[in-house]
């Protein structure tokens, strides 16, 4: 009986087509994965297409590069970069996670542009004071940084907390946005 549920599930895994595609921005290059029902992954940090394809085999047998299904994506991931977008209107994909860290990244897409919240801030808007810990793992495993914002939740102390692309990209996204904590540089934009 095992056996057929995993085999049940790598079918329909191969089933679900993923497209992904590439941007350059100030933090380096981007690469977004797309599926039907929406954005699945941004990840920083991957310098080839085979490699972030090999990441997204992990999730779907089919996986294609197509950077004409993800030009709106792309385009307002650009537009951000640029200065000239402070939200987005793209669906998301957030199949895969644990439905804690679905409402943790639910709760984090609300945080408005400019705007910055705590972990201990952000467990408490779920209900879950004292679980900031659990909070920042849950950001921790957030496969849409910028889309969902996790750069705006900071430690409660005022320091930087962590972040899945690294400090330095932290530093540049919060400072996009008009904030300048722990050495952002304002050259960087």
């Amino acid at each position: 009986m095992k056996r057929l549920r995993e085999s049940s599930s790598i079918a329909g895994a191969a089933a679900s087509l993923i497209r992904f595609g590439s941007l350059e921005t100030p933090v380096g290059q981007l690469f977004v994965g797309l599926t039907d029902r929406g954005v699945c992954n941004v990840t920083f940090g991957r310098s080839l297409k085979e490699e972030y394809r090999q990441l997204l085999l992990g999730r779907s047998r089919n996986v294609w590069r197509d950077d004409a299904a993800l030009s709106e994506v792309t385009a307002q991931l650009a537009a951000y970069f640029n200065g000239d977008r402070t939200s987005f209107s793209v669906s998301v994909d957030l199949r895969g996670v644990t439905p804690f860290t679905e409402r943790v990244l639910k709760e984090t897409q609300k945080i408005k542009f400019g705007c910055l919240t705590s972990y201990g801030q952000l467990a408490a808007r779920l209900g879950k004071s004292g679980a900031s810990r659990a909070v920042g793992g849950a950001l921790g495993r957030n496969p849409l940084p910028i889309l969902i914002p996790c750069h705006r939740v900071i430690a409660g102390n005022g320091g930087m907390g962590g972040f899945t692309g690294g400090l330095e990209t932290k530093r540049a996204l919060l400072g996009l946005e008009g904030h300048w904590l722990s050495g952002l540089s304002p050259e960087l934009f």
